[in-house]
């Protein structure tokens, strides 16, 4: 049975886990492995995630007990979606959507756009995002790791 809820400290095995795999699957078509496994050391890494669970709305969708997505909402002055993964296994059946709506409620009449930052090589995480009418604001180029990221800020309108 399909769950969605806030994530807690216990979760922090199973979001990395959703995280590698999406990472390899997406990434490291685009990136070099040194430079996927940087992020995701940096990023995923147990002290990291138990900080963003505090300071952020991190949700994750569970099926019969096992998280097979997340989605963090970092919030403040506006609104951003910081991360939000699917493991491939269980992508196309909705939990991407689900777990969106959900964040998306959360904060309902409190904002009036949301943030995101994707890989302009990543079509599928574009498209989806664009099927969600959120729209490209600019295109530029991060750096990290010794290896140039072709980045889109993009945004949603909320009301």
């Amino acid at each position: 049975m399909q769950e969605i809820r806030r994530a807690t400290p216990e979760d922090v095995v199973g979001i990395r886990d959703v995280a590698t795999k999406a990472w390899y699957n997406t990434y490291l078509n685009i990136y070099a492995a040194k430079t996927v496994n940087e992020l995701l050391a940096a990023s995923y890494n147990g002290q990291h995630l138990l900080k963003r669970l505090e300071d952020q709305l991190f949700l994750v969708v569970e099926e019969d007990n096992e998280i097979i997505g997340f989605a963090t909402f970092i919030y403040g002055t506006e609104l951003f979606l910081s991360a939000h993964y699917v493991r491939p296994s269980w992508q196309h059946h909705g939990y991407g959507s689900k777990l969106l709506t959900e964040g998306l409620n959360y904060f309902e009449g409190k904002y009036d756009e949301i943030f995101l930052e994707v890989d302009n090589k990543n079509d599928e995480a574009v498209s989806f995002y664009e099927q969600k009418d959120f729209e490209k604001l600019r295109s530029y180029t991060h750096v990290m790791y010794g290896e140039a990221m072709d980045l889109a800020l993009m945004r949603k309108t909320l009301k």
